[in-house]
């Protein structure tokens, strides 16, 4: 970005701070809502000590890699800069598997990734940069060395090496309740991301959501599997898909993906299918361009952004082994600055998070909305399509006497001779206009910036004239 879009940017960023509702992180105003979600392996992310690497061995993709609890807090700013409010880090139990699925021991933490004290200390420092930490806890698919092996009257399964309990025994149903609980009071998390659902019934799954949730508030329980419990969030495989699919390339079908409610979980991949960047890749597109398009949208829209680590550097990937890389970290910035700049407009913006949307024209990749409440409005224009785009506005929609300002081009839209409002947006670009009353010429303004032209030349003469004086004087003394 420019310097100068840059400075407009700030400014203008810097205005909507100052007139829209305060940042979303307080206890008083925790609503998952207000939340935009970083997840995360904990050995993939960033190796900060050796110490703790046991067996370690970065160069096969289905050993552990190094990363641990210190790592995240080393590059917590890198999440928190971007405008994440959560941090979903995956199992951190004692396990087999570098991902934490193959659980060994749920009263163990995971030693490659660090102690109970460092664990502590992440919770403590992500709550002192006002983020919450979510962890995973799979419900079932553990390792066969599981502790758990030996009650018998639990266990479904043994196939395949994996530990398969009866989830219907209400032993093991209670067992996994108190195991969550303890651990939720034990550190303080945030939130809980459970996996591994086949097989729970509802109603079991309900009593562990109620459950957990009596510990501390807000505690959030999300899923990325579709159920009819009560989570905090709807995941929708099929949206999931459906916003994969219109940002993949350009001139797609839309009409699928703009009907999202506050509750929606909105993401493009997670760490369990391809990658986002293989699917724009396959269609010979340029990654970042078709991030950017996907995070405007999805930054932008009801619901909850839910974003993969690498996404912000276009991360490649067809399976587990090429898509859950270590983070790099040493990369080109214009795609982090792109995220840090719509999710300040989202986090700054209480509107933007649960106000109400008019959908104004949806056509094959070219999507106008109104995000509105009774304090503020906005027009939000995505051009998803291969050619410039065109949307005349009435006041009916903007209002009488208003001015559209560009948050990212900076340019500032005012009624023509017809009272309609023309948005002219490049290909492939994402704009966030904010609806304010129309200013005419300041006119202290201008008259102030004179003045001090006027002052800072004089200020010039007077050091020329005191210059020549000193040489003239330097001269005669010769």
């Amino acid at each position: 970005m420019k310097f100068n879009k840059w400075l407009m940017t700030g400014l203008v960023l810097s205005g909507l701070w100052m007139t829209s509702a305060q940042p979303t992180n307080a206890e008083a105003d925790a609503s998952i809502q207000n939340e935009s979600i970083y997840d995360l392996y904990v050995d993939r992310y960033f190796n900060k000590v050796i110490t703790n690497d046991y067996d370690v061995n970065a160069k096969d993709p289905n050993a552990f890699a190094g990363g641990d609890f210190l790592g995240i807090i080393e590059k917590m700013d890198h999440i928190k800069d971007m405008g994440f409010t959560t941090i979903s880090i995956g199992p951190v139990f004692a396990t087999e598997t570098y991902d934490g699925k193959r659980v060994l021991d749920f009263n163990t933490l995971e030693k490659r990734f660090g102690t109970p004290e460092e664990f502590q200390l992440l919770i403590n420092e992500a709550h002192k940069h006002n983020l919450k930490i979510m962890i995973e806890f799979p419900l079932n698919n553990y390792s066969l060395n599981h502790i758990w092996n030996a009650e018998a009257d639990w266990i479904l399964s043994t196939d395949n090496d994996v530990l398969t309990l009866d989830l219907e025994n209400v032993e093991a149903q209670q067992a996994l309740i108190n195991t969550l609980v303890e651990f939720a009071n034990t550190y303080g998390i945030d939130g809980v991301k459970l996996s591994e659902l086949n097989g729970a019934p509802t109603s079991f799954i309900n009593e562990m959501i109620t459950t957990v949730k009596e510990v501390r508030d807000p505690m959030y329980v999300i899923a990325l599997e579709e159920s009819d419990a009560n989570f905090d969030v709807n995941y929708s495989e099929e949206l999931q898909v459906n916003l994969r699919n219109a940002f993949k390339n350009t001139d797609l079908p839309t009409e699928s993906i703009v009907s999202t409610n506050y509750n929606d979980l909105l993401l493009i991949d997670d760490l369990h299918t391809e990658r986002f960047t293989y699917y724009s890749a396959l269609e010979n597109m340029f990654p970042p361009t078709r991030i950017k398009t996907a995070l405007g949208a999805m930054l932008t829209m009801p619901g909850v952004p839910y974003m993969t680590y690498g996404t912000e550097i276009a991360m490649n990937g067809q399976n587990a082994q090429e898509s859950h890389q270590v983070m790099n970290f040493r990369v080109d910035e214009e795609l982090i600055e792109y995220i840090k700049d719509i999710n300040s407009i989202r986090n700054k913006s209480e509107t933007m998070r649960t106000g109400k949307i008019e959908l104004l024209e949806n056509e094959n990749g070219y999507i106008v909305y109104k995000r509105y409440s009774d304090d503020e409005q906005f027009i939000v224009v995505i051009n998803n399509t291969s050619q410039t785009k065109r949307i005349d506005l009435t006041q009916d929609i903007v209002g009488d006497n208003k001015e559209l300002r560009g948050l990212f081009e900076s340019d500032i839209v005012r009624a023509d001779d017809n009272g309609e409002y023309r948005l002219v947006l490049d290909r492939e670009i994402v704009e966030v206009y904010q609806v304010t009353d129309r200013h005419g010429l300041n006119k202290s303004y201008i008259f102030a910036m004179a003045l001090s032209y006027i002052l800072f030349l004089a200020f010039l003469v007077i050091v020329w004239k005191k210059g020549k004086q000193r040489k003239n004087e330097q001269t005669n003394k010769k």
